[in-house]
Formats: C-alpha cells, structure tokens, sequence
C-alpha cells in the first residue's frame, strides 16, 4: 500500500483549493494500492517558521510544524495542490515546506496539482524549484487547471470530463518514482 499526501496549500477562507484538493484525493482513493492522506494547511495553524536550526540540522521543535514533518514523512508519495499568489506558491506553503526536515521529501514521488488564470505554470515551476533541494523525485506530468475554463465564475471547480484521467496518471507517476526509489530513503 503506497501512502499518499495530498497537501492542501491555500488557507484563505474563500479559497477555491478545496473542491480541488477533494477531487484529487477523490480520484487518488479509487487507485489500486493507494491510501491517500489529505494534509491542509488551514488547519495545521503553523507559525511563521523561526526555529533556531533548519530542519537540515534538526527536527522541528514547534508541534504543529514537528507535526506537519512527520505526517510528510509518514507518506511514501506527495502531490501538492497550491494556487498561484503573485506568480509562485503561497506563502503559507513555503513556510510549511520550510519546517520539513529534507528526509521527508527525499527519494518520493512528488506531484503537483496547480490553479490560476494562466493554468498554474508558474506556481508550479516555482514549486519544483523548491522541491529540487530536498532531492524529491518530481513528476514531468503535472496538472495546470485554468481559472478562465476548469472554474465557474473564477471560484467554482468544474473540471471537464477530459480531465478525468489526469489525476489517476500522475498518481501512477508519483507512486512508480516513489517505488522505484524506496531503497535509497
């Protein structure tokens, strides 16, 4: 059984993420051999981080980012779901990833799942950048969905049948890289 995390990136309160994130964790549960764990950051409350060593040299002190650490560490698999604030990733998820120790992405298939109006290319390449330092194996594959056509009205998740096979490839993806490289985690 692989164990995949679907992170939740967005915690604004009218946020559009979440009907995304329930349709990848939708598509993700009815793959064969994957358990799939919904991680959102509005409910993690994580402080702005400000440990006093980087995760690279310790763990995290404060609970809710040791917390956020293990449950990443806990998966085999990640996919991210994030929207596009002012051309890259929110905040809240850079502090979130910024509390996890590099053991929790190293050698797992990664995925990534983005929104905006320009179908989320540049958040995810700001992303991937990120991921690159923690050794991640970051799928080729990626969903870009379009505020102008995957959303009614710009906040209603209405993805076109085309889509459908979309989420099931690139859970195919992350959980091929993330078997494929269990022996070096």
């Amino acid at each position: 059984m692989t164990r995949l995390a679907v992170v939740l990136s967005s915690v604004r309160p009218n946020r559009a993420g979440g009907a995304v994130a329930q349709w990848v964790v939708d598509q993700a549960s009815a793959v064969e051999g994957v358990e799939v764990d919904l991680v959102d950051l509005a409910e993690l409350n994580l402080p702005v981080f400000a440990e006093a060593a980087p995760p690279a040299m310790a763990a995290p002190t404060d609970p809710a980012g040791a917390a956020f650490n293990e449950r990443i560490k806990a998966a085999d698999a990640i996919i991210f779901v994030t929207p596009e604030y002012n051309w890259s990733i929110p905040g809240a998820l850079k502090n979130a990833i910024d509390f996890l120790e590099p053991v929790a992405l190293a050698h797992k298939g990664v995925g990534i799942v983005s929104y905006s109006s320009t179908g989320g290319v540049r958040p995810a390449e700001a992303l991937r950048v990120i991921l690159a330092n923690f050794q991640a194996s970051v799928a080729r594959r990626q969903i870009g969905l379009n505020m102008k056509t995957d959303f009614e009205n710009f906040s209603t998740f209405v993805p076109t049948p085309a889509r459908d096979t979309e989420v099931p490839a690139l859970v195919a993806d992350v959980v091929a890289s993330s078997q494929a490289l269990a022996s070096l985690r």
